[in-house]
């Protein structure tokens, strides 16, 4: 199920169905098409896209793998999506149409390093990700070509931020790999909190706030 609340009094003003899809703990996201706005969603074995303003679903795509963890990531009209556990890969959709559009509407996919559970990032022309393993990527948004793979070390729960410029990734043992945006793999920094980390950074008015096992951290300049 997905469903729209009220933002002023928490009431449902629309339930939409998935149909069969499976299990999926992903947050939505707004893409616009051909000037109107929808809801991508994507589920356990399914992307779908859904009219924000009655939950009318517009179109799926089948997607393989079980207990999606990343959230859809949206650029460039494309949708991203990593599939979970299970038959991992990376599915790169093509906005638009109706009805079922697996077989018309995949630009790309990769079954090599797809997450399974962080997010992927997209900052234009370029996705970037991180494994479970360590393993942080750099592809090309459109094509699905690898610019650069490297290792990190340690193990992954939270997924990419940007900001300034920069790409942060944050292990599970609290230690941060900041790297420069772009075509070449350049580490700017490392910095350890030598706590447990697994939520994903948030980043606001020049803050990182990052949650560990026992503490809530705001990093920025003294103001």
């Amino acid at each position: 199920m997905i469903l729209a609340l009220d933002k002023n009094t928490g009431k449902v003003r629309w339930e939409g169905k998935r149909g069969l899809s499976r299990i999926a703990h992903v947050s939505p996201q707004i893409l616009s098409v051909n000037g109107k706005d929808q809801l991508i969603s994507s589920a356990g074995d399914a992307i779908q896209g859904f009219g924000p303003d009655t939950g009318e679903r517009i179109w799926t795509v089948s997607s393989p793998g079980e207990g999606v963890v990343p959230s859809v990531v949206v650029g460039e009209g494309l949708i991203f999506t990593a599939s979970g556990f299970g038959a991992s890969a990376i599915r790169v959709v093509r906005a638009g149409g109706k009805g079922d559009v697996t077989a018309t509407h995949i630009a790309w996919e990769s079954a090599d390093d797809a997450p399974k559970i962080p997010s992927m990032l997209y900052v234009k022309p370029y996705l970037y990700l991180v494994t479970e393993a360590a393993v942080a990527k750099c592809l090309k948004a459109s094509t699905g070509e690898v610019i650069w793979r490297e290792r990190l070390g340690g193990r992954f729960s939270a997924s990419p931020v940007w900001a300034d410029g920069k790409i942060y990734f944050l292990s599970d043992k609290g230690i941060a790999t900041i790297i420069a945006e772009g075509a070449e793999f350049k580490v700017l920094a490392k910095n350890e909190l030598n706590e447990t980390c697994k939520a994903s950074p948030a980043i606001s008015q020049g803050n990182i706030f990052i949650r560990s096992e026992k503490n809530l951290y705001c990093i920025g300049q003294s103001r």
